[in-house]
């Protein structure tokens, strides 16, 4: 693949409508410090100083800031968020991204807008998350799945999110969404599904290789390597019916359809590396890719440049812009 056909890829990206529905949440990042010889006059407890806060999407939202990163034009947003002063964030996060918020639901009573609290004190500490108890009301689900279904005539790509252990779409609703996906077979459907992803139907179903044991109820070996993941994968994949993306970190990505097995291999990254948000920018980026007509081989070493793209930003959710991505492939293809 050479830049000009990244280019190409990423013009018809561009053009492209995709949705996106599942868990959302805020990341809040901020430095920390406990040391600070302050005693609260009240409590009488030690005072931690707090600086430099800073928000972003996280979860099913950082899947919407790596897709408009990569510079889809009409991103959609169908979930859940808290009438709060996170929730008020999110929206505006959303608002400047120009994402589409009309079948956002803003749940005024018993829903707290899902945060992960990420202080560094050198390292990233103990977090406090938000949103761990949340349960939507069926009623509300109705109108989300109505939302979507008047959604999906017009959308190119929809990417379906499961992150937390109360999510919004649980296995019983999952099989209300496997109706839709059946409805619509020109949309194209990719899932990322921490612990319910073998019972969606009709998409493309990414894991890592800790979700790939899981899935299979298997032990995970120390080394996973590439007959491992092959050989799982094709039995994982009879048990979906489905496509299925296995991510094996710096090791590379691979892909199992019909047609055959797909592999790219990892890029040999120096330095420091923080993989928060990596697998978000590898289905982004995969779905975008698949969407806009790049084979699979090519939306493998897309993924793959993004996905380093990612890992080598610091203290943050990243993403992966054309700009960086073809940063990347410079440098590790300047022989091509």
């Amino acid at each position: 693949m050479t830049a000009t056909d990244i280019q190409t890829i990423f013009e018809q990206i561009s053009t492209l409508k995709v949705g996106v529905i599942g868990d959302f949440a805020i990341d809040l990042y901020f430095n920390l410090k406990t040391q600070t010889g302050e005693k609260s006059i009240e409590t009488g407890l030690d005072v931690f100083w707090g600086s430099r806060p800073r928000a972003s999407l996280g979860a099913a939202g950082n899947v919407i800031q790596n897709l408009a990163a990569l510079g889809v034009s009409q991103g959609y947003a169908i979930g859940c968020v808290g009438n709060d002063l996170f929730g008020r964030e999110m929206q505006h996060l959303f608002h400047n991204l120009g994402i589409d918020v009309k079948h956002l639901q803003v749940v005024s009573d018993g829903w707290d807008t899902c945060l992960y609290t990420k202080p560094f004190e050198g390292q990233e500490a103990n977090r406090i998350d938000f949103g761990t108890a949340n349960e939507l009301e069926e009623s509300l689900f109705d109108q989300l799945l109505t939302g979507l279904e008047s959604l999906l005539p017009n959308l190119d790509v929809l990417i379906i999110n499961q992150q937390f252990a109360r999510p919004l779409l649980t296995e019983h609703r999952l099989g209300r969404l496997n109706h839709l996906i059946e409805r619509f077979p020109t949309v194209r459907f990719v899932a990322d599904m921490r612990t319910v992803g073998k019972q969606v139907r009709g998409a493309t179903l990414k894991v890592n290789t800790a979700e790939l044991a899981y899935f299979l109820d298997v032990d995970l070996p120390e080394q996973a390597d590439i007959q491992w993941c092959i050989e799982k994968g094709k039995i994982l994949r009879e048990q979906i019916g489905g496509p299925v993306l296995i991510t094996r970190g710096q090791a590379g990505i691979l892909y199992l359809d019909d047609s055959g097995v797909y592999s790219a291999e990892g890029l040999p990254l120096q330095g420091e590396l923080d993989t928060v948000g990596a697998g978000d920018t590898v289905v982004a980026t995969w779905a975008a890719c698949m969407g806009s007509g790049a084979t699979p081989k090519q939306a493998l070493e897309l993924a793959n440049l993004a996905a380093a793209v990612t890992v080598q930003k610091l203290g943050q959710t990243g993403t992966a812009s054309l700009p960086e991505i073809l940063d990347v492939y410079h440098t590790y293809h300047s022989n091509d």
